[in-house]
């Protein structure tokens, strides 16, 4: 999949460059009439657009001019996920969200007429929640219950990202970036279990049968070598 999605962008890139030959004016990445960029990360366009009703990823990243190479950022993205499967009288519901937010600043040292390099910094918060829910009949058959299962796990993290990355100038207002990212990071993860029963007569509630759960302190280091391939425009 990446294999595809680069060879299409060096194509890009390549047709892009051809065309500027004629019009060298135009060929700087340090644009003084714009203050500010928006990018969308493009992942969400290769991996899941077949997949829209189950899966909405997006990643959006606003910068904002301070000097001619120096850039504040701001990141925001989400994920909504939702699975339910049924066979028969066994039911399986798997809901997650994921959603985020990362404050920075870079510095940009220019490369070549098209390309620019960039490092920074970051500061991102993320929360991620899962739920699980599972029922199956009970395989007593002189009993009438349903089993049912509620897993629910919530992980809170807070990291700081050291990051670099690449910029590459299609036209005066649209360019394309990469970059990776090393994060440390911190933070919790809550994990509650319950089982219950309940009648299968229609309107009946859950009973409580035992409930479980523990909490866990996270931290550690995760590095991301690619983090997606963003189509920013200028204004």
């Amino acid at each position: 999949m990446y294999q595809r999605i680069f060879s299409g962008l060096f194509f890009i890139m390549s047709l892009a460059t051809a065309s500027a030959q004629n019009e060298p004016s135009t060929w700087s990445l340090l644009d003084s009439t714009s203050r500010y960029e928006i990018g969308l990360n493009t992942n969400f366009a290769f991996d899941q657009l077949m997949d829209q009703n189950q899966q909405v990823p997006l990643e959006l990243m606003l910068r904002k001019k301070i000097h001619d190479q120096n850039r504040l950022r701001l990141r925001v993205f989400g994920m909504v996920s939702r699975a339910k499967k049924i066979e028969g009288d066994f039911t399986n519901i798997d809901r997650i969200g994921n959603f985020g937010l990362a404050v920075g600043y870079e510095w940009i040292k220019p490369l070549t007429k098209r390309w620019e390099g960039y490092y920074g910094m970051e500061l991102e918060g993320r929360k991620m929640d899962r739920r699980s829910i599972f029922e199956q009949p009970d395989t007593d058959p002189e009993e009438d219950y349903f089993e049912s299962q509620d897993q629910y796990d919530r992980e809170i993290r807070l990291s700081v990202s050291p990051l670099a990355g690449l910029r590459f100038r299609l036209s005066a207002r649209l360019l394309l970036s990469t970059e990776f990212r090393l994060s440390a990071y911190m933070g919790e993860q809550q994990y509650t279990e319950r089982i219950s029963i309940r009648a299968k007569e229609e309107g009946s509630q859950n009973q409580i049968q035992s409930t479980e759960g523990y909490t866990l302190k996270l931290n550690g280091l995760r590095f991301q070598p690619y983090t997606g391939i963003f189509l920013n425009y200028r204004f």
